[in-house]
């Protein structure tokens, strides 16, 4: 199926299911049991994917990879690689390429960002984008601090949130003193740091980093959901 796009995606704890497209529109269905690995009949009801949603939160995470002032040519052609399987229409295109060489402001942005869910992700690829360069700058920690006060999570979602961070990033929340803008108080970082699994990374490349968001926004009802923190 390497010649199909994505065009509708779903991941529950039991099963995941795709609606994939060729080039010609031609539509398959794959549903697989992700506890034996096996496929099986698809007789369950396509969800559908938004992708203007996603677009939206791209949209974020791109203004987030410019707050260091550029956006090299080869970060570009990490994003566009990894976006290059997802059935967006031309007017959405066209809107990606934009954002990569004419931001729109944040202040705009955040406003077309309306789910929880959508909220954390960014959070968490900004997060990840900061430490990428390994360069860290003023105003990325100004724009993270801007998306804590827009977004609005409560305690719990910081805590689900923070758990699943690598610890390169961990590390940069205390040493930004993120932690206070985050309303994490230092003995809240040690029982998080106590019981959550530890989560490295080996390689922190943009590539990497956007293909972690598109696996993410495809798992985020799971991925984000309360029960996670215990």
């Amino acid at each position: 199926m390497a010649d199909y796009k994505t065009l509708e995606y779903y991941v529950g704890d039991n099963y995941d299911f795709k609606v994939l497209k060729d080039g010609k529109g031609k539509k398959v269905g794959k549903l697989v049991n992700r506890n034996t690995n096996e496929e099986e009949e698809l007789n369950q009801k396509v969800l559908p994917e938004n992708i203007s949603n996603l677009v939206n939160v791209a949209k974020v995470v791109i203004s987030a990879a410019w707050q260091d002032g550029k956006i090299l040519q080869s970060e570009k052609d990490a994003f566009n690689k990894v976006f290059e399987h997802v059935d967006v229409s031309e007017e959405h295109e066209n809107e990606i390429k934009n954002e990569l060489v004419n931001p729109t402001p944040v202040e705009e942005l955040v406003k077309h960002i309306k789910t929880r869910e959508e909220k954390m992700l960014v959070l968490e690829t900004s997060l990840l984008l900061v430490i990428a360069d390994n360069e860290f700058h003023p105003k990325e920690k100004a724009f993270i601090e801007y998306l804590v006060k827009e977004f609005k999570l409560d305690s719990a979602d910081i805590a689900i949130l923070y758990s699943i961070l690598p610890e390169r990033v961990k590390k940069y929340i205390v040493k930004e003193k993120l932690n206070e803008v985050l309303e994490i108080r230092a003995d809240e970082i040690e029982t998080l740091n106590k019981f959550a699994p530890s989560t490295k990374i080996n390689d922190a490349s943009h590539e990497r980093v956007y293909t972690t968001f598109l696996n993410n926004w495809k798992n985020r009802s799971v991925r984000y959901r309360k029960t996670s923190v215990y």
